[in-house]
C-alpha cells in the first residue's frame, strides 16, 4: 500500500515538473563548457567582487561587472568556430590579467 502510494506521488510530481528541453545546435546535442570558459568566468566573478563603490547611477560595480560578464558568456555560449573560441578566451583572459 506505501509502495502504490509512493508511486503515484511520484508520478504526480512528474507530470507537474517536465523536464526543460535539451539544448540542441543544428540537431546536435552541445557539448558542455570548456574548462577554460569556466575558469575564466570564474575568475571574472571574483575580479568583479573587489569593486564595492557605486557607479553614477548608485548601483555598486560589483554588480553591473557580474551582470555584465554572465550576458557577454551567454552571448558566446552559442559560438559554433573553435577559433574564434579560443579568440574570445585569450582576449579575456589578457583583459583581466591587465
Amino acid at each position: 500500500m506505501l509502495a502504490r502510494a509512493l508511486r503515484r506521488v511520484r508520478k504526480d510530481t512528474a507530470r507537474a515538473a517536465p523536464r526543460p528541453p535539451t539544448r540542441q545546435l543544428g540537431g546536435l546535442r552541445k557539448r558542455p563548457p570548456s574548462p577554460e570558459a569556466l575558469s575564466l568566468y570564474r575568475d571574472c566573478l571574483r575580479a568583479a567582487r573587489h569593486f564595492h563603490w557605486a557607479d553614477q547611477n548608485g548601483e555598486p560595480w560589483n554588480v553591473v561587472l557580474r551582470r555584465s560578464t554572465r550576458k557577454e558568456f551567454e552571448q558566446a555560449r552559442d559560438e559554433p568556430d573553435p577559433l574564434m573560441v579560443a579568440k574570445m578566451l585569450v582576449v579575456g583572459r589578457e583583459c583581466l590579467d591587465k
